[in-house]
């Protein structure tokens, strides 16, 4: 490995590193949600978090979207020394963020309850989907603001602070989730109180940075809105299809498994589910790290870059993707005994058939999320926008559809392996015609 090699590789490295870690803090809160709401209040709860679960997704995904969208443009207009336009883009991407988060919470002060029943709460579970959905949409800003600023300072060559938001600000909500839940007994509005704490200490800490440190985020006020809206959601859509994406699973899963095992099938589907986002932000926080990278290479036409950069990718997912099927795998029951505080038989029992099963989806999904990322970071939003369609709305709705009404909650689980391994075919197509004809076009 040569000098050049070496310097390549310790930035990925580095950059994939804190953003995989950043990522995580992000993901572990909601396990902690499920952790300590099936122990602190029962399977019902952890089923009213389920069903409340893809309200997270849309708030995440919509700040995914605008920060990745508007970095990515950021990074590739200031490579090119176009420093007045970066600087209207970072704006442009804060007045549209602000408008979706008042919007956001609009709709969690009147139509809290529409939603609640949209996402298919039964009464049963009505009150308490109910108080952690409102709950988060009134804080929208934190979720949306705070995944704009991670994007933004994470290419201002400060990825370690943005990883350093993210896990301080989850560090906090594991700690008031026992606070609230266990001491405190304010059940499931606790449990949500403490959710909305992490992106609000997160984004804290980033406009901290943004003005007191940082020399290259700065404001010009853009006198065009409309089409550099477009381009900044073009670009950041494969992010938002993505994490919204899990969202729509999880939902269109909840009322499936609803018709086949009750609220205990949705309690089992639940634990995985939560798992799974872990697993996925593991996937996003490297596609997210090596994005200023990714990008600046393309801004330079650095082809060789790219390409090392995608090989090390592909090599790296698939594996852990391998090692965290073993693992789930092998523990499986294990795990469900820590979630399943009541020790119902029917919930373990559904819960061990669904790791051993969902997490095959993994060996392919890590390829699939990382080279959606990848399209995305040198500014081709088409096929990123594809892969993201494919994985997460074309291919899942018709089979999620199909193989439970054949193969019941078997079905269920082999939905998301069969999707992300279809999926991986037409990646490779994409990235086949990428090396092909695009790096001659630029």
């Amino acid at each position: 490995m040569n000098t050049k090699t070496k310097r390549l590789w310790r930035e990925y490295v580095k950059g994939g590193a804190f953003g995989i870690f950043g990522m995580l803090g992000i993901s572990v809160y909601i396990l902690a949600d499920t952790y300590f709401i099936a122990t602190g209040i029962g399977n019902e709860a952890l089923a009213s978090l389920n069903i409340a679960i893809p309200v997270y997704g849309l708030l995440t995904g919509i700040g995914l979207m605008l920060g990745i969208g508007g970095a990515t443009k950021f990074t590739i207009l200031r490579s090119k020394e176009k420093y007045d336009d970066s600087k209207k883009t970072f704006a442009n991407t804060l007045i549209l963020g602000g408008m979706l988060s008042l919007g956001m919470t609009l709709i969690g002060v009147f139509f809290a309850e529409e939603f609640t029943r949209f996402l298919g709460a039964d009464e049963a579970i009505f009150q308490t989907t109910k108080i952690y959905l409102q709950t988060v949409l009134l804080f929208s800003s934190f979720f949306i603001m705070n995944n704009i600023f991670v994007a933004f300072v994470r290419n201002d060559n400060n990825p370690k602070i943005a990883m350093m938001g993210m896990i301080i600000g989850s560090f906090g909500n594991i700690v008031l989730d026992y606070i609230f839940i266990f001491p405190l007994q304010m059940g499931m509005l606790g449990a949500a109180l403490a959710t909305v704490t992490a992106p609000a200490v997160g984004l804290a800490l980033m406009i901290y940075y943004w003005l007191k440190h940082s020399k290259n985020l700065k404001l010009k006020m853009p006198t065009v809105f409309i089409k550099e809206w477009v381009g900044i959601i073009s670009l950041g859509s494969s992010a938002f299809i993505t994490d919204f994406s899990n969202g729509l699973v999880i939902l269109l899963f909840n009322l499936t498994i609803v018709g086949i095992s009750g609220n205990i099938g949705v309690a089992a589907y639940g634990v995985v589910a939560n798992i799974a986002l872990v697993i996925v932000a593991v996937y996003i926080g490297l596609g997210q790290g090596i994005q200023p990278l990714v990008s600046e290479s393309f801004g330079r036409n650095r082809e060789e870059d790219l390409k090392k950069i995608l090989k090390w990718t592909v090599f790296l997912t698939f594996g852990m993707g391998v090692i965290t099927y073993g693992l789930g795998f092998a523990f499986a029951p294990g795990i469900m005994e820590i979630f399943n505080s009541e020790g119902d038989p029917n919930m373990s029992r559904l819960g061990i058939e669904g790791i051993r099963v969902y997490f095959g989806a993994f060996v392919f999904m890590g390829i699939n999320i990382t080279m959606g990322a990848f399209f995305a970071a040198v500014s081709l939003a088409k096929p990123a926008i594809r892969i993201s369609l494919l994985r997460g709305v074309f291919l899942i709705i018709p089979i999620v559809f199909l193989l439970p009404r054949w193969m019941g909650m078997l079905g269920v689980w082999l939905v998301v392996p069969l999707v992300e391994l279809i999926t991986l075919i037409f990646v490779i197509g994409y990235l086949r015609y990428f090396f092909k004809q695009t790096m001659i076009k630029y």
